[in-house]
């Protein structure tokens, strides 16, 4: 409040915007947003220690997936969640596949094989396939649902480096 009466008592005429303020009492501040063209939602918080955190989410976000991961050559994405917090990244990717259900999965047990990644589970199920892992080098997890679905699959992928 002190830091508000200070502002309001310069001679300058322009006014600090509310996460100015914010920021100088030490609270958190944060905006969010929407293209109306997209529907991509945007949203940055600053946590009152000064640790900012963004998300994108929306069709049309660049997933960047941390390493070793990626998406299968034929992926059609369908919607991707971006969140970095310093230097983490967590992503999660619904998209969709012309491999079916179980090449799928053996894509991702492959790519996790080669890169040091030990898979914490894979259970198969009727309706899904649940695969997960995590690399003892850096704490990096993934996590892949994958359904069967006509002409291939559809999968949702998690990635996380660094967050949680």
């Amino acid at each position: 409040m002190a830091s508000c009466l200070a502002l309001a008592g310069c001679a300058e005429t322009q006014d600090a915007s509310e996460a100015e303020v914010a920021a100088e009492d030490g609270e958190p501040i944060g905006s969010y947003t929407v293209d109306p063209e997209t529907g991509e939602v945007r949203a940055v918080h600053t946590d009152a220690d000064g640790t900012r955190t963004t998300m994108a989410a929306g069709r049309t976000v660049d997933p960047v997936l941390p390493a070793p991961f990626v998406l299968p050559p034929d992926a059609t994405i369908e919607s991707v969640t971006r969140v970095e917090q310093g230097e983490g990244r967590l992503v999660t990717i619904v998209f969709t596949s012309e491999l079916d259900r179980n090449a799928l999965a053996e894509f991702y047990r492959d790519l996790a094989g080669e890169a040091g990644f030990s898979v914490t589970s894979d259970i198969p199920g009727e309706n899904a396939l649940v695969l997960a892992g995590e690399s003892a080098d850096d704490g990096t997890t993934f996590a892949a649902t994958i359904r069967a679905s006509d002409g291939g699959s559809e999968a949702e992928l998690t990635v996380s480096a660094g967050i949680g």
